[in-house]
């Protein structure tokens, strides 16, 4: 694992030569591979969230956030049955629902990162249109921090404009 890491590390020749001036403090740790899932999160007289619900490799850093929105989503089920809008089961059906609507995008986009295969040449056009761009690149980085829905960034429409903007500033 060392040895990766090190050789990762030399694609980056500055850096590498500082850390090897550096003094290692703790044995290297890594995961073993990481299965992503959805499971149905509910059953008679019990329900999941967070990554008992569903998991992703943890590259995009969005754990907590799911299971703080899918604790959300199944308290508003909870509570619809519970005051009687909603039978149970109709609830917890509903949440599974709306958990895999909001939950499937950031899925879909975390598999691909982590594959950790070269972006696509469409991905590599996006990237080159964003430098110089700095209100998409903060709304692309708002992927990151769920503050920006992927249908909505990768919207025809909206990968056109931003395509667009680039090719004026190329040709200007």
């Amino acid at each position: 694992m060392a040895g990766n890491f090190l050789k990762t590390l030399e694609l980056a020749p500055g850096f590498v030569e500082r850390m090897r001036q550096g003094t290692r403090e703790e044995r290297f740790t890594a995961t073993a591979e990481l299965l992503n899932f959805f499971r149905k999160p509910h059953g008679r007289g019990w329900a999941l969230v967070g990554d008992a619900a569903y998991h992703k490799d943890p590259i995009t850093a969005q754990g907590i956030s799911d299971a703080f929105r899918n604790a959300e989503l199944l308290a508003e089920a909870v509570d619809a049955s519970l005051s009687g809008r909603r039978p149970v089961e109709e609830a917890m059906v509903a949440y599974a629902q709306q958990r895999n609507e909001a939950a499937l995008p950031i899925y879909e986009f975390t598999c691909q990162l982590a594959t950790l295969e070269p972006p696509s040449a469409e991905m590599q056009q996006l990237f080159a249109s964003l430098r110089g761009n700095q209100a998409d690149t903060d709304r692309f980085m708002g992927i990151l921090a769920s503050t920006t829905s992927i249908p909505e960034f990768f919207a025809a429409e909206d990968l056109g404009r931003i395509m667009a903007a680039a090719q004026t500033l190329t040709t200007a």
